[in-house]
């Protein structure tokens, strides 16, 4: 099985806090606590597997099943919108557009339903069946593209200007920064909760990386909240889309040199969030790129666990975090992140379950081989 690596040079001494002010956090942390509908999800302990990797705690947040939905998005999506309702930044009769491999998408219609507002989603022209189907069940307008996913939020961002529509994005570019931030914000909810859930603070954390959003808000809560002493942070990609390692690589933002073909369908993306990429290059201390197989194993290995352990249910990218952390601990190609993130047999490690089983089909195939 193929990984990568990049480790970033930036000192940690220097101080680092992250996008957001103390303000944000507080009213993210309002929002969510005043919501009738926003349990937190769980963060379950994976003792037997922490043993046979080697580490002392895993600790998995699972984002497969908030507010009824398969995937994290709607915690960033449902505030943003709800933001600017409250600021009369949408209209009553606004119609919400966006571009998406699945699952912001989906988000993005479920708030729209819910809210009263239209809302008409662009997809990449091969986006799964299931993933599409999930769209149009939530009662939004779906257009398939002829290319890729971010050829789709260009369409999508030209043919909102010129009808008046709403652009809902989590991908920043010059001029369009505030909607990614506050969906970047929402993203703070899944930290929140899980502070609120350990016993002690991991000492690592690996998020997925996609356009950078979550790694972005990830990093960014724990420089605010931890400064210097924060954990060690890797962000997670598919060796065919690691937009943000070869970024790092570069020092400035760069597509992805892979070809994009990868089941984590959710991080199959060319190109950086401009406005995550500042915050991901001065605070992530690494990065790890690896190929589907590691994904297919940890989903196995989530969906027929020790007896001791829970069942999590996570599709191809949800699986990612977890998938990386293993590939640290069982190739020899990684070697240089582990000794420099100094996980150790007591070492606490944090994962996100970004996903359920957005792709059924893809779900059963892997689990039941």
């Amino acid at each position: 099985m193929t990984s990568r690596y990049h480790i970033n040079a930036k000192s940690r001494t220097e101080k680092r806090t992250g996008l957001f002010t103390h303000e944000e956090y507080d009213r993210v942390r309002r929002f969510y606590d005043s919501h009738p509908a926003a349990s937190p999800t769980p963060l379950h302990r994976l003792s037997a597997l922490a043993e046979t990797l080697g580490v002392g705690e895993i600790m998995v947040k699972d984002e497969s099943a908030r507010f009824n939905l398969p995937a994290f998005k709607i915690a960033g999506v449902w505030y943003a919108i709800n933001e600017l309702q409250r600021s009369g930044a949408i209209p009553a009769d606004a119609t919400l557009v966006c571009a998406t491999s699945g699952n912001h998408g989906r988000a993005t219609a479920h708030a729209a339903r819910r809210l009263g507002l239209r809302a008409r989603v662009y997809v990449p022209h091969d986006a799964r069946p299931s993933r599409i189907e999930g769209i149009r069940g939530e009662g939004a307008e779906v257009v398939v593209t002829e290319s890729s996913y971010n050829d789709a939020v260009r369409r999508a961002a030209a043919e909102a200007a010129q009808a008046g529509w709403t652009v809902i994005s989590d991908t920043g570019y010059p001029g369009y920064e505030q909607i990614p931030r506050l969906i970047m914000a929402g993203y703070t909810r899944l930290c929140d909760e899980a502070s609120r859930q350990w016993t002690e603070p991991p000492d690592v954390v690996l998020v997925q990386g996609g356009v950078g959003g979550l790694v972005c808000a990830a990093a960014s809560w724990f420089a605010h909240h931890f400064g210097d002493r924060r954990p060690y942070f890797i962000c997670c990609e598919p060796v065919e889309a690691a937009c943000l390692m070869q970024s790092a690589e570069a020092g400035r933002l760069a597509r992805a040199r892979g070809n994009l073909e990868t089941s984590m369908e959710g991080l199959r993306c060319s190109e950086p969030s401009a406005s995550a990429w500042p915050t991901i290059d001065e605070i992530v201390d690494a990065f790890v790129a690896i190929d589907d197989q590691w994904s297919f194993q940890t989903m196995r290995r989530l969906a027929y666990p020790e007896p001791t352990d829970p069942k999590v249910v996570a599709g191809a990218s949800g699986a990612c975090g977890l998938a990386s952390l293993a590939a640290l601990l069982e190739s020899d190609s990684l070697a240089p992140i582990l000794a420099q993130s100094r996980i150790t047999s007591s070492s606490r490690i944090l994962v996100f379950n970004t996903e359920g089983a957005t792709d059924p089909d893809l779900y059963h195939h892997i689990t039941a081989s």
